[in-house]
């Protein structure tokens, strides 16, 4: 009884109406929360005690070095201190945001440096908000929920569409998106347009283009650290060369700017990196992470035995799943191709060196994808919320509010924990596909054009 009226409760805040007035208010809170902090910035202080864009003064930094010619000490500590303490004088001496992304990161942001901090800021603002929002259109547009994506072409159902404006609200008060990303200063943006791009060629059927796209995400290679090996045992040879290219162009762009030897200095600057987020270093917020990696060191504080035994075991189960469905996908119809990208994009936070929940942006595509071949090919008249998605997906909205505090006190990676139930809901669904044989979904989208046409 209790649970009946539950779930009536939480279905009625479901809705559109209820949807777009939370999201709406947090968008509107965001916005106001980031005049605010340009209109008071005096010298990096502002009324709120940060710094505005935040962790983008690394970024503005290391532009500055390279603005002023001395290249060769892009990754050096000491002068990228001095001069982000110069440039936020307000800060706290001890305070220090390394800079551990390729040259041409740097090079691109440098024509940003020739303007004041706080007016490069409100720019950058401005073109990652628009990078986030044209990359969920373009999601949106290369999944129509008018396609049946059946084999006996169906006359699609009226009035499925995608409402736009409100997922486009829900999309930009995600939490990781709108505090840790866009006021955090981060770039998440450019990966999430990234994959949204090389998304829409992969359903254009156009592999060389895709991997062109992907390729942006060199940037910071982490973002690949499972997409490329999948696309390896897929035999996806086309957007690996497209990939490629990108890889090619970017390293090259490098080599102009800095030189042969800061580009191999870089390598040494990202496994340092590597280490000091995956040993509990003290100086990152390994909290403030949500792959299995430093999950399982909050979780069994940083020097249990059964460390790496479990994360052997927690990881190489969906790695495994993944792979042989990879394998698989020339055979997979376009629907289950859809899903094994999104459960990639799940996995993908999860099973990495690290993983910072900024970067974890890209499970909003995945939940639209998952939630477009649900509504595509429905069971019943609300498949969301009866498959239990729509509950799974609240709850990844709502977690990361308070999932950093919870993990920095008590060590329970929640956010992490519903990353896995999301990846693991899909990796079942794309089973369950697999064992349903092909004339009973062909029975089952004639019954529903039948259903639809009275």
């Amino acid at each position: 009884m209790f649970f009946d009226r539950l779930c009536r409760f939480v279905n009625s805040r479901l809705q559109p109406p209820y949807l777009a007035l939370v999201s709406g208010a947090i968008v509107v809170i965001s916005l106001v929360l980031a005049a605010a902090i340009l209109l008071t910035s005096d010298q990096g202080q502002t009324v709120f005690g940060i710094p505005p864009g935040a962790d983008f003064s690394g970024f503005y930094v290391a532009a500055q070095i390279i603005d002023r010619g001395e290249t060769r000490s892009l990754y050096d500590v000491e002068l990228h201190d001095r001069l982000y303490h110069e440039l936020l004088p307000h800060e706290d001496a001890r305070a220090s945001i390394p800079y551990v992304h390729p040259p041409f990161v740097a090079g691109s942001i440098r024509p940003l440096v020739w303007i004041s901090y706080e007016v490069a800021v409100a720019v950058w603002l401005a073109i990652s908000a628009a990078l986030y929002s044209i990359a969920v259109i373009i999601v949106l547009k290369s999944i129509p929920l008018t396609d049946l994506a059946a084999p006996l072409n169906l006359p699609a159902g009226e009035g499925r569409k995608w409402n736009i404006e409100l997922i486009l609200l829900l999309a930009l008060s995600f939490e990781p998106f709108a505090f840790e990303c866009w006021l955090g200063g981060q770039l998440s943006s450019i990966a999430f347009f990234s994959v949204a791009i090389a998304f829409a060629f992969m359903q254009r059927k156009m592999p060389f283009l895709a991997g062109i796209a992907l390729g942006l995400c060199f940037y910071k290679p982490t973002i690949l650290l499972l997409v490329l090996p999948m696309l390896l045992i897929g035999r996806r040879w086309k957007m690996l060369l497209g990939m490629t290219v990108t890889g090619i162009a970017l390293a090259g762009l490098s080599l102009v700017l800095v030189g042969w030897d800061v580009n191999v200095g870089y390598l040494d600057v990202l496994l340092s990196f590597q280490k000091r987020t995956s040993g509990g270093d003290l100086e990152i917020r390994t909290w403030k992470y949500v792959d299995l990696n430093n999950c399982l060191r909050q979780l069994l504080e940083n020097n249990s035995h059964w460390h790496k035994p479990l994360l052997l075991m927690s990881g190489l189960l969906p790695f495994g799943f993944l792979s042989c469905s990879w394998w698989r996908w020339d055979r997979l119809d376009r629907d289950q191709q859809c899903m094994l990208w999104a459960a990639t994009l799940t996995w993908t936070p999860l099973l990495n060196l690290y993983f910072g929940i900024y970067d974890s942006v890209l499970v909003v595509q995945s939940a639209l994808i998952t939630a477009a071949i649900l509504i595509r090919k429905p069971v019943s008249k609300a498949p969301l919320t009866e498959s239990g998605l729509a509950w799974l997906l609240a709850l990844i909205y709502m977690a990361p509010w308070f999932s950093q505090s919870l993990a920095r006190v008590t060590g329970i990676p929640v956010y992490s924990l519903l990353l896995m139930g999301l990846g693991t809901y899909q990796c079942g669904r794309l089973i369950g596909a697999n064992r349903i044989p092909a004339v009973h979904r062909h029975v089952a989208q004639l019954a529903l054009a039948r259903e639809r046409s009275e």
